[in-house]
């Protein structure tokens, strides 16, 4: 009896669901690596760079040496330091030497480009003393404070807070670097004349004494 050819039609026709499931493991099979393909184009597989190190530097400065690695750059927080020029980049993640793709964001934590703004909420005037007018000062975080003596009924007390001409009230907001002036209360003013009459009165006294005796 002579060979029959192989044929794809009789052999679905003898094994339709053997035949059914291989077809649709082979289209799974061209689904699946047309899906690795297209993964590997979208997140650039293989395109990958070294995260350079850009603290200490300025942010423009750091957004340059990012750009030149495939790199971007975003903010992720601030903060006030007196002791570093605004937009100094103090910290950045991923780290310094970390392998990522490119394109990736690279978030950096800089120094505040303004002074901090803070909110004076205790009365400065009043029945305050120039110790409790200090020391909230120095709490908020203004340490550059300046004291004048004015006349006063009581010494010691503050008579009024100023920020420039502006005076400092409850609800003032004013930089953190700001140089406060507090006027401080030197006590009752004696003239010379009060003096010279109270002098006068004693040795009065002193005499009247002494003719007494």
């Amino acid at each position: 009896m002579p060979n029959k050819k192989f044929s794809l039609r009789d052999f679905y026709g003898r094994h339709r669901i053997l035949s059914t499931f291989i077809l649709i493991s082979l289209v799974t099979l061209v689904m699946l690596w047309g899906a690795m393909i297209f993964l590997d184009y979208w997140t650039m597989h293989g395109s990958t760079a070294v995260v350079p190190q850009i603290k200490n530097m300025p942010y423009s400065e750091a957004s340059v040496r990012l750009g030149a690695n495939g790199l971007a750059i975003e903010i992720n927080d601030s903060v006030y330091d007196r002791d570093m020029p605004p937009g100094t980049v103090i910290e950045s993640w991923p780290k310094a030497g970390a392998v990522v793709k490119q394109g990736r964001q690279v978030y950096v934590t800089v120094t505040a480009f303004s002074p901090k703004q803070v909110t004076i909420s205790m009365p400065l005037s009043g029945n305050v003393s120039s110790r409790q007018a200090i020391s909230y000062l120095r709490g908020i975080g203004i340490s550059d404070i300046r004291m004048e003596t004015v006349p006063s009924e009581f010494p010691d007390l503050v008579m009024g807070a100023r920020y420039g001409d502006t005076p400092v009230n409850v609800g003032s907001v004013i930089p953190v670097t700001s140089t406060v002036t507090l006027s401080i209360g030197s006590g009752p003013v004696v003239s010379v004349d009060s003096l010279a009459m109270d002098e006068a009165d004693l040795m009065g006294e002193i005499d009247i004494l002494s003719m007494q005796e």
